[in-house]
């Protein structure tokens, strides 16, 4: 059993750099690549009628990181990969894996199955897209069963995946989620 939120119990603070522009969209936005087929760190809006509200989307680069998590399914919470952090432009390398993300930075939700090294669509702002990206509808976004309706939520490493955690008042970090129902087993 996986205790979670649904894709539409939460939204997304969006906290990355950058604006959402106009431009060619990918005639499907699951579609993982190991060539960097659009600028990293592209973002689009897109409208999604189910959830009431605008989803912004952003073109990043996926790793594993050090750790042994190989795959980010659609719907698993990402965070900027800390091993490369410093290195200019590696702010637009995630990883879902808990020992290398950056836990108090920006959130971004895999759309697709991502594998290691491949560049590919991410959630990273606003409502769930699950009009367009019907994975999303399907199963929970894990969390360690702290958060609950009203709070900002963190990344939280699980000793394996990321998962979101409740935010606490002593908290410093970029809040990059806020809960709308409390998690969930399904």
């Amino acid at each position: 059993m996986t205790v979670g939120l649904d894709q539409d119990e939460f939204y997304l603070i969006d906290n990355w750099p950058g604006e959402v522009t106009n431009g060619p969209n990918p005639a499907d936005w699951t579609t993982i690549s190991a060539t960097e087929d659009f600028p990293l760190g592209t973002k689009r809006a897109i409208y999604d009628d189910t959830n009431n509200g605008w989803a912004t989307l952003m073109y990043l680069y996926y790793t594993v990181g050090a750790g042994a998590v190989a795959v980010a399914t659609a719907g698993s919470p990402c965070g900027i990969i800390t091993t490369t952090i410093g290195t200019a432009g590696a702010w637009a390398h995630v990883t879902n894996d808990g020992s290398d993300a950056q836990l108090v930075g920006p959130i971004a939700i895999a759309l697709g199955t991502m594998v290691t090294a491949r560049y590919g669509w991410f959630w990273v702002g606003g409502v769930a897209p699950v009009d367009t990206i019907a994975a999303l509808g399907t199963q929970k976004v894990p969390t360690d069963a702290s958060p609950s309706v009203g709070v900002h939520m963190l990344l939280a490493d699980s000793a394996s995946v990321c998962k979101f955690h409740l935010a606490a008042a002593t908290d410093i970090g970029t809040l990059s989620a806020f809960a709308l129902a409390t998690d969930t087993t399904a």
